[in-house]
This record gives C-alpha cells, structure tokens and sequence, in this order.
C-alpha cells in the first residue's frame, strides 16, 4: 500500500518539502491508515503532521467512542490533534439539507478552519467508485463521471490508488485497529447501497474493477481539463461589455460553447445551473430568444449578444453626465440626501478618476459593516447589463470611492473633521428601451 500512496503523492505532486499536513481522523480503517502512512514518510517529505477530528455528535456514545479513538491514537504517534464537534442536526433544521450534505459542509468548514496548511483526506480507489457511479446515477458530465479528485485546493488524497482491502491488509499487518462506523454497516443511506450491493456484483465481473475506473477516471479528468481550459480562452475572447459574442461563440463545439456559458454565468453573476439550463441556453444561442433560469434571471441571445437579464428588468439602457463640485464645509452642513455622494478630499489617496467597474473592485459601503466586490453589489440588486457596464465608479490610488447608485466608501466619507468635500451630481440619460421578451412586456 506504501508504494501506491507515494506513487499517488508524486504523480499528482502533492507535498513540497517541509509541508505543513493536517490527516482528516475519524478513526475508521482509511483514516488510520493514512495516518500511518503518512507518519512512516514524514521525513522522506519533510511534512509537519497534525491531525483534525470531528464529532458530528450523532451516534451518541459510539460518536464518543471515535472520539476517544483518536485522541489515543495521536498520542500513541505523537501526531497533535484538534478536535471539533458540531450541530449536524441543527444545521438540517436551518437550511433542510439532509444529514449526509450538512455533515459534510460542516465537517470541511472545520478543515478549513484548522487547518494550517493541506489537508489529506482519507479518499481510496473504492470511495473513487462509488462517487463515479452515484455521480452517473444522477446524470453526471465529464467532471462527475472523473470521480474524486486526488488533489483540490488544499486538499490531497494519497490513498487515491489504494483499494480499502488493501488498506485492512495494511493495518492488519501494522496491528493497529480501528473503529467502524454503524452507520457504514446499513443499505439506509445511498453511498452505502453502491458500496455493499453494487460494487461486489461488478467486482464479480472484474476483479480489478476499481482500478479499472481509477484510470477511466484519469482520462476522463485529463479530457474536463483540457476541455475546460479551451472553453476559458474561448470565453475571453467571447466576453465583450458583460456580454458574449454569440456569432464567435457558436461556431464552438457544443462540448466548449456549454463549458462557456457555465463559466460566464459563474463569473458575471455567481450561477451554477445544471445541464437542462444549458441545453436551453445552447438553443437559443443558435436560433436566438429567451429561456428561463433561477435565481431571478432569465438568458436572451438578440443582436448578436448572449446575456442575462433579471426578471424585473425595467431600465433602458441609458448614458451617464457626472458633474463633480467641491465646496468648503468647514463653518456649514451638508444636507443628510448629499452624503451618500459627499466625498472627504482630505481622505483621497492621489489624483481620482472616473471610469468603469475592472474585475477585482470592491468597496465598503459607508455605515457597512462589510467589504463586497461591486460584481456581487450588482447581482445582489440585480442592476441589468444595460446599466452595470457603464455605471460610473470614482476610484483614488487605493481603489474604488463611490459607485453611482450605491454611495461613498466608509474609508472616504464625510464626518465632523471634513473640510472639504467632493459632491458628485450625476444625470441618466435614456437612449432606448430594453428590448427583451417585448411580446410579454406588461411594463408602461
């Protein structure tokens, strides 16, 4: 099992020397091998060890157990250990997710959280499987079908080639034990079904089937990639004003044009929708017109764009006059309606200017307790793309100060120390009217 976990640690290029790795511990078999294999390459790697447990305080005294398992084994290898317990059970009452999905967001906020550097996850070729075929029940793509990936943000999977029998074999010929999950031992939850009913029958196929998918998994991963990173470059050239270039777009393979639009729908506006909304979207950027989304929004392709539009679309799209004044405030007041377009001129950093948004703004909003990017400002109150890409933004040397519509940034604004100020007057200027689905339109 050793060779297969550094084979796995160098052929994905986990660790760099001297890492600081968290092992994420629930004391079952993949868990505790991982550990210990890890413990035995430490110095072949350099790694900093720790390990993370979390008690999901659902088992009751078996939960305890497991918690008690770990802090035994820790200290038996000297490896530090925090551990966490959560409210499983409370976070399904507040969002209604089910136990499985809450538990996991749950359990990989902690690791987050904790964690110093990566995380290694316990994740063998058998989980590999049964993500695969629970992923391709559910009518997957390439990505699904790819299974888990060894390696992801600061998370690494080691034991990616190594299937759980082998594990056991491992731990039975280290005479360490290990606890095992009740939960694990019922069909109640899906994965489990896969994992006692459907895996064994396919094994009676094919003895060597998990690692027959572990590789069809590799190709399938190196083909999203690939895919991937055309749609990327192809999405750049697309993108104009907020907009994609539907003539240059749909010449694309459908396979890219698809991977595009999901990617236009993340970047511009925080959607991920599933592979009917794409279909739909494909349709219409073929043939032109408007198909329904979530979330508010609804996809139109005319004049030669394919862009999003909220549901409550009501602006024409419109130019904008900003007229800048600055006035001495020392011995006066400032009406209260001015102050969300009164900036201190004492407070700006270099010489401002009046542009449009870039990608990286943000702001923090004057008497807000938060610093947002302005894209989300803008999905937030759905400002149309008629009006985002030309909304006036006033930004000094350390970033952006006002955003017409939204106000000052708290870093510049007006208080009792103010001398001067900067008012900022703007005028819309209507050009036309916005020209979606016109047929349905009831707006006067």
């Amino acid at each position: 099992m050793l060779k297969k976990v550094i084979s796995a640690i160098e052929k994905y290029e986990m660790f760099r020397y001297n890492t600081d790795v968290a092992v994420a511990l629930s004391g079952g078999a993949d868990s505790v091998a991982l550990l210990l294999a890890l413990s035995e390459l430490k110095e072949k790697y350099g790694l900093t060890l720790s390990a993370i447990h979390v008690n999901h305080c659902l088992r009751g005294e078996e939960s305890d157990r497991d918690e008690t398992f770990a802090v035994k084994l820790c200290e038996s290898l000297g490896v530090p250990l925090t551990v966490t317990r959560i409210d499983v059970k409370g976070e399904v009452e507040n969002t209604g997710e089910s136990i499985e999905l809450a538990a996991r967001n749950l359990r990989y906020e902690v690791f987050r959280n904790e964690a110093v550097g990566l995380v290694a996850t316990a994740h063998t070729a058998s989980d590999n499987i049964e993500t695969a075929l629970f992923n391709m029940t559910r009518g997957a793509g390439l990505k699904g079908m790819a299974g888990i990936p060894p390696k992801r943000d600061i998370f690494v999977r080691p034991l990616i080639f190594c299937t759980r029998d082998e594990v056991e074999f491992y731990l039975a010929e280290k005479k360490t034990s290990f606890v095992t999950d009740s939960s694990n031992l019922t069909d109640d939850y899906t994965r489990n079904f896969l994992r006692h009913e459907v895996v064994p029958r396919l094994k009676a196929i094919n003895p060597s089937v998990e690692k027959r998918v572990s590789d069809m998994c590799r190709t399938l991963r190196e083909d999203d990639d690939f895919l991937t990173s055309t749609a990327k470059k192809i999405y750049t050239l697309c993108l104009k004003n907020g907009r994609l270039d539907a003539d240059l777009l749909s010449i694309q393979h459908p396979a890219v044009i698809k991977r595009v639009i999901s990617v236009f729908l993340f970047e511009q506006y925080d959607l991920a929708v599933d592979l009917l909304h794409l279909e739909n979207c494909l349709k219409i950027l073929k043939n032109g017109g408007k198909t329904e989304l979530h979330s508010g929004y609804s996809a139109l392709c005319e004049r030669g764009f394919f862009f999003l539009a909220s549901k409550e679309e009501t602006e024409p799209e419109v130019d904008f006059l900003v007229e800048t004044e600055e006035i001495d405030i020392k011995n006066s007041k400032i009406n209260n309606l001015l102050l969300k377009n009164a900036i201190d001129c004492g407070k700006i950093n270099g010489s401002p200017v009046i542009r449009n948004r870039l990608p990286s703004d943000s702001i923090r909003l004057r008497g807000r307790n938060c610093t947002k990017s302005l894209k989300k400002l803008f999905n937030e109150e759905k400002i149309s793309i008629n009006i985002r890409e030309k909304l006036p933004i006033l930004a000094d040397d350390c970033g952006v100060v006002w955003v017409h519509r939204f106000g000052v940034s708290q870093r510049v604004a007006v208080d009792g120390e103010t001398e001067k100020a900067l008012i900022i007057k703007v005028k819309e200027i209507s050009k036309n009217r916005f020209s979606g689905d016109v047929k349905n339109d009831k707006r006067k």
